[in-house]
């Protein structure tokens, strides 16, 4: 197990550090005054011994694989036709879909992080405290990146359908330009909330809660989620519903228009995952303080949107 001695969450701490660790999770759950020598009390309770412990380590490692090949192979295939095909010229959404890409990949290698230093998808009572820790640092910086690059990616769309109408109305290129005002606008005050979603703000260093020994005041986090989602699945409606408003005022082969509408109807895949994300996380009943296992968030949405764009232009 790397890192330096630590006990493992739900017995008495091994070292000082745990003691701190301990007491800035009992500060943050409202029992300050506990007594850190005794350990976190955790509902979450290990097997009997002999049987299996169960973990999602694993599947969480294969699932982070995954979206970083899936989101370099669509990307990479989007910008090498860029880059070869002559009738392509490069654009705004280029760069658009380029930087969504790298915000999305930083989440998954956050994730590889939490696997080696956090416990992450093991059960708490088989982390340590220096484990508990680690969890923290990435936990937030991750929810909000999350909300970032999907905003990028539908910028990209966005900037995409400008293209197409470049001649059309006025009034699409207003549209267009509103919904990326929009989404710029949703993207910032989310990173914003995250950050500063409770007062004092939670550097990422729970250690630091237990020297304040204050508990920070914070909003109510699955009000957020579904708050951050609403704005997630209002804009993949619009998304889906301008090309087949829009391309058919476009000066453009009929079998080209067609074969964009069926890429957008891919779209619906993306909203399917955000609304059953929105529902698993706003209905689900966490049995005591299991963290590192039940807290992880999917990281597939990023290359189902991906796709969307990519095909868009690989079709047209």
């Amino acid at each position: 197990m790397p890192g330096p001695p630590s006990a493992s969450v739900g017995q008495p701490p091994r070292t000082a550090d745990d003691s701190l660790i301990v007491h800035g999770w009992q500060v943050l759950f409202g029992m300050g005054k506990a007594d850190p020598s005794k350990g976190l009390r955790v509902a979450i309770k290990p097997p009997p011994p002999g049987q299996p412990h169960g973990s999602n380590t694993s599947g969480l490692a294969v699932g982070c694989a995954i979206s970083i090949v899936l989101m370099t192979l669509f990307t990479g295939t989007r910008l090498f036709l860029r880059a070869t095909n002559r009738n392509l010229v490069w654009g705004m959404d280029d760069w658009a879909i380029l930087l969504a890409t790298l915000t999305a990949m930083s989440i998954p290698c956050m994730y590889c992080y939490k696997i080696v230093n956090a416990g992450a998808g093991k059960h708490v009572y088989d982390v340590t405290y220096w484990e508990l820790a680690n969890h923290q640092v990435t936990a937030i910086p991750a929810f909000a990146l999350f909300y970032v690059a999907v905003a990028l990616i539908k910028i990209s769309i966005v900037l995409f359908y400008m293209r197409l109408a470049a001649f059309a109305s006025r009034g699409w290129m207003i549209a267009h330009r509103t919904m990326i005002a929009f989404l710029t606008i949703c993207a910032l005050i989310s990173l914003f909330i995250t950050v500063f979603y409770c007062d004092p703000p939670i550097t990422g260093d729970i250690r630091e809660v237990g020297r304040r020994n204050v508990k920070p005041k914070c909003f109510n986090l699955v009000t957020l989620i579904i708050a951050f989602n609403a704005w997630h699945i209002l804009s993949d409606c619009v998304l889906l519903v301008v090309p087949f408003m829009m391309l058919w005022q476009v000066q453009m082969k009929k079998t080209t228009k067609l074969k964009v509408c069926i890429a957008g109807i891919f779209g619906f895949g993306n909203v399917g995952l955000a609304l059953a994300r929105t529902i698993v996380q706003a209905t689900a009943k966490q049995s005591g303080f299991d963290l590192t296992c039940t807290f992880q968030e999917p990281p597939l949405p990023f290359p189902t949107a991906n796709l969307t764009s990519t095909m868009r232009l690989t079709l047209t």
